[in-house]
């Protein structure tokens, strides 16, 4: 399968619009299999948008190597070319000398050719030392080329390129002027292209810049350089044959307010026999019938009065609980099952399963790879998960027991717990993604069955 990581020297130089860049102006002609290295809900959208294909996580903090190999082999059965666009710098991972989560220990497990992107900004022969530097760092890393942002004119890149061609062995792809693409951002991230009406514009923008800027052929070529991979089967989440046959729904909200799921999690619950069931609560759908409800995250603070409103939402989600019926819910989700959202001020009722609210902050209050134990409380995993946290909000009043889970690595909640339950409910800030929870999918059906 020909692929390419797309691996940026630091955040922030343009990584994901000239990923997505990329990805468009490729599909023009070939099915791309997107992928995204790291924890991340809402880059993986954009590449939906401008692929017409599901993007998949990478990640060596969650997943064993034949995991992740596997999971990148499911992403490209039967495409054509795998774009993988990496995550902060290229060797940044969970500690500063570790590779653990980084960009280049994907590249080196999938055995894929790299291409930096770098912002030239003020730069000339200093970009050749930058990517000698990257070279230096670990020889098994394949650079093969580079991409230049921010590039103030062609004098500039005439530059640029006389002294990469004079101190490197590393082609210059193409390069992108400044001010040319760019991607709007609030406080997660990127805002998700859900959310925005010009979506389809913002996507064909981006590959027109692109097949402008970068040689096209040059990224397909180098692609290829890459070998075929052994084949890995059954590592990336548990599957119980029992559970085929027993028809289970599971409700899942997503809209402009939830969006934030791995397909990998949604494939797990479907290949342990699972149908979903997808409804948009912000904009007035009811509940489904279901026997479960899995409650994503993503942003109920932007749009909490449209919630809020959805009056028959809240009642009938707070009935399944009564019920007894499973509800997991995940950040966005632990929110909607609290009592209330505190924005700027104002509280927007929520469906009050849990007696605590949750209070927005202008501080980030927890970011961190998790890795968290299950309590004797939980009522469908055992073993040990990993997952993330990235959220804005806490709780109030804090809560001082009945948790899910004990937080070995992390925040969660309060004082090294997360995962509040009640009955068959549990919201944590916990994100988990099956490739660091193999149990999760079929357990989670297993309690209803």
């Amino acid at each position: 399968m020909p692929r390419v990581v797309i691996a940026g020297t630091a955040s922030g130089v343009g990584k994901t619009s000239i990923s997505c860049g990329i990805m468009k102006a490729l599909s023009k002609k070939n099915d791309v299999a997107p992928f995204k290295v790291g924890p991340d809900f809402i880059d993986p959208i954009y590449h939906r948008f401008a692929t017409g294909n599901f993007s998949r996580n990478l990640d060596t903090f969650f997943m064993e190597k034949d995991a992740l190999i596997e999971n990148f082999q499911r992403g490209t059965k039967k495409k054509d070319i795998a774009i993988i666009e990496g995550v902060r710098g290229l060797y940044e991972g969970i500690d500063p000398i570790g590779e653990v989560g980084s960009t280049s220990h994907v590249s080196k497990i999938l055995d894929s050719p790299v291409i930096l992107v770098m912002n030239t900004r003020s730069l000339t022969k200093s970009a050749a030392a930058y990517i000698k530097g990257f070279q230096a760092l670990d020889p098994n890393v394949k650079i093969r080329g580079v991409i230049l942002n921010q590039v103030r004119d062609e004098t500039h890149f005439k530059k640029l390129k006389i002294a990469i061609e004079t101190f490197t062995d590393v082609e210059i792809v193409g390069y992108v002027e400044r001010g040319a693409i760019s991607l709007s951002s609030r406080h997660l991230g990127l805002v998700p292209l859900i959310e925005r009406e010009d979506k389809e514009e913002v996507m064909e923008n981006l590959g027109k810049e692109i097949e402008n800027s970068i040689d096209i052929n040059k990224i397909k070529d180098i692609a290829k350089e890459a070998e075929d991979l052994e084949k890995k089967e059954g590592h990336l989440f548990q599957i119980n044959p029992e559970l085929k046959n027993n028809r289970i729904t599971i409700g899942i909200p997503f809209d402009k307010a939830f969006s934030f799921y791995y397909k990998e999690n949604i494939e797990a619950l479907e290949e342990n026999g699972a149908k979903i069931s997808y409804f948009k609560p912000t904009e007035g759908d009811n509940l489904p019938d279901a026997d479960g409800y899995y409650i994503g995250g993503g942003y109920p603070e932007i749009y909490p009065e449209n919630i809020s409103n959805n009056t028959s939402f809240l009642k009938d989600l707070k009935s399944a609980f009564e019920e007894s019926k499973p509800i997991y819910g995940e950040c966005g989700g632990l929110m909607v099952l609290s009592k209330y959202i505190e924005v700027e001020n104002k509280k927007y009722p929520m469906a009050g399963i849990f007696d605590e609210g949750t209070l927005m902050k202008k501080s980030k209050q927890g970011l961190s790879y998790v890795i968290a134990e299950p309590t004797d409380k939980h009522f469908f995993l055992k073993d040990i998960v990993k997952g993330h946290e990235f959220h804005y909000s806490k709780m109030e009043p804090i809560p001082q027991k009945d948790f899910a889970y004990k937080i070995i690595r992390g925040k969660g909640i309060n004082n090294g717990m997360d995962g509040l339950i009640r009955n068959k409910c549990i919201g944590s800030y916990l994100h988990i993604h099956i490739g660091g929870a193999p149990s999760w999918a079929s357990s989670f059906l297993e309690s209803i069955s």
